[in-house]
């Protein structure tokens, strides 16, 4: 008896290791992508429009599931001042894989930091949404259209608290 656990600790490590070999999804994916978001500004409540960037990595458990961690930063000049909303959110991702689109979806949550409205101030921040990437090769993919509710919740001394902003992105991801 004492022989055969060993014996099954290492087939069934054995096993493990053969099958994750065989796998048909990368293990691990980054993203980069320019982003525009429709900004709604605490005071007074206007929309305005902030340009940026976005940086996320995702580490895929599942060929359909993974968790996904984004940074994202945008700005804009308003009133002759430079605001900036930086973001880091993290959650789960759902993708549908295909062998050239491959739709997704995901609802990330986190924190952020806001700048350039009498104060700077940290908050809350949610992106909800998804899109698609098209495959374009072995380790690449093109994402034409990202499209998420964002919210940021700071603690802003006038005007709005909850900022309700929508951005879409497009970009690459390398898996």
């Amino acid at each position: 008896m004492r022989r055969l656990i060993p014996c099954l600790c290492f087939v069934f490590l054995c096993a493990g290791t053969a099958l994750s070999q065989n796998r048909d999804y990368p293990k691990w994916d980054f993203t980069a992508a320019y982003v525009y978001n429709d900004f709604e500004t605490p005071a007074p409540q206007s929309r305005k429009t902030f340009h940026g960037a976005s940086g996320a990595i995702g580490w895929n458990f599942r060929s359909w599931a993974a968790l996904e961690g984004d940074v994202t930063l945008t700005t804009a000049e308003i009133n002759n001042i430079r605001s900036k909303l930086f973001t880091y959110t993290f959650g789960p991702r759902f993708t549908k894989r295909g062998s050239f689109a491959q739709p997704f979806v995901h609802a990330l949550a986190g924190g952020g930091h806001l700048t350039g409205f009498g104060n700077s101030t940290n908050g809350w921040a949610g992106k909800f949404g998804g899109g698609l990437d098209l495959v374009a090769g072995k380790h690449v993919a093109f994402r034409p259209f990202e499209f998420d509710y964002y919210r940021y919740h700071g603690h802003v001394n006038v005007g709005k608290q909850r900022l309700d902003n929508f951005t879409l992105s497009l970009g690459i991801r390398i898996f």
